[in-house]
């Protein structure tokens, strides 16, 4: 069945009924009227392009979307400079691969809206696993679908990616025997890709990391549970929040859930309009886990039962670290302060 028959009018009643509602304790002051949040949002491009997220009008059809495809490019350090695109083969082909090995675990990395795989934060991740691990690493890029600038459409498309992404790793699994770990890292609509990917995966993937998960039509209005990014998709979900309430998830849903400075806007060191504010938190959550891949300190957390309570000092035991050293036992909300600026960890600052 093709996507556009897929969408369906109860998914627009859905979405019509609900409204979306910026954090009450926002800690900044709305510059745009009482509509903001509620009906529109301004949203911040890799390329710093402001664009409008409109909520108030929803199209009658399909004729708005943009359809495209997901496609896949495999990085490993004898092709690092030589990315090797990954066809998904038909029926029951093997997947051939020159750079692929059987023996090393896999990072598959994507984007989010208006984005691409291009974008510097995603190549950053790439090569700081390629400089400290012997990784197959695979980026999936759907920009095709993500840059259309009506968001409900690369929204409702993340199902399709996911599935996709679930294919390619079936396939890998079918063509390449071998005992590996499978993490996937999306930002943003890119998170719940990888959602999407865990459930529909024939294997039980080892661990999802969402970056500031999209909070739009998966969390506000909350959706099932197998419709969004939530600790059911992967033996192991960590989620880094850095723009909660406004374009990421406000709440928990993963195994390990980490707020640094809060989790919201705005973060240390974003400055200026109030969008500009937003984009910048909405990004700080790629910028923390490119630097805890390969940094000497450490970005330490700390079990708490609220924001406040961390603030006042009421937790200083069993300390975990956000990023991609975690330890996959983790369970709970995670809070940790961060520097303004890179480098950002500030390691135990209870110590």
């Amino acid at each position: 069945m093709s996507f556009r028959k897929r969408v369906t009018v109860n998914v627009f009643c859905f979405f019509v009924l609900a409204a979306w509602a910026v954090v009450a304790d926002d800690p900044y002051e709305n510059e745009y009227g009482d509509e903001y949040g509620v009906e529109w949002l301004y949203f911040v491009t890799d390329n710093a392009t402001r664009i409008v997220m409109n909520f108030s009008s929803l199209p009658a059809d399909t004729r708005g979307l943009l359809f495209g495809e997901a496609y896949f490019t495999l990085y490993t350090r004898q092709n690092r400079d030589n990315p090797e695109p990954l066809i998904i083969p038909e029926g029951d082909a093997n997947i051939n691969s020159t750079y692929f090995n059987a023996s090393n675990d896999i990072k598959v990395i994507t984007h989010g809206w208006i984005s691409s795989e291009s974008t510097t934060w995603l190549q950053n991740i790439r090569d700081e696993y390629l400089v400290k691990y012997d990784y197959n690493v695979i980026t999936v890029d759907w920009s095709e679908i993500a840059r259309n600038p009506s968001y409900v459409w690369p929204a409702l498309s993340t199902r399709y990616v996911g599935k996709r992404v679930a294919k390619l790793l079936d396939s890998l699994e079918k063509s390449y025997q071998g005992q590996r770990k499978l993490h996937l890292i999306g930002h943003s609509l890119g998170a719940q890709v990888m959602g999407y990917a865990g459930m529909f995966s024939g294997r039980r993937i080892d661990r999802i990391t969402g970056l500031d998960p999209a909070r739009p039509l998966f969390e506000f209005p909350e959706m099932p549970a197998n419709f969004r990014l939530e600790k059911s998709d992967a033996e192991f979900v960590d989620i880094i929040h850095s723009c909660a309430g406004v374009y990421g998830y406000r709440n928990s849903h993963g195994h390990a859930d980490f707020y640094p400075n809060s989790g919201r806007p705005r973060q240390p060191g974003c400055e200026g309009p109030q969008y500009m504010i937003e984009g910048c938190s909405h990004g700080r959550s790629c910028e923390f886990y490119n630097e805890s891949i390969s940094s000497d300190v450490p970005f330490i957390a700390y079990p708490c039962d609220s924001w406040k309570s961390f603030q006042n000092g009421n937790c200083k035991t069993d300390s975990t670290k956000m990023g991609d050293p975690v330890c996959l036992n983790s369970r709970g909300d995670y809070y940790l302060h961060t520097h303004n600026t890179y480098k950002y960890a500030m390691g135990d600052e209870f110590e």
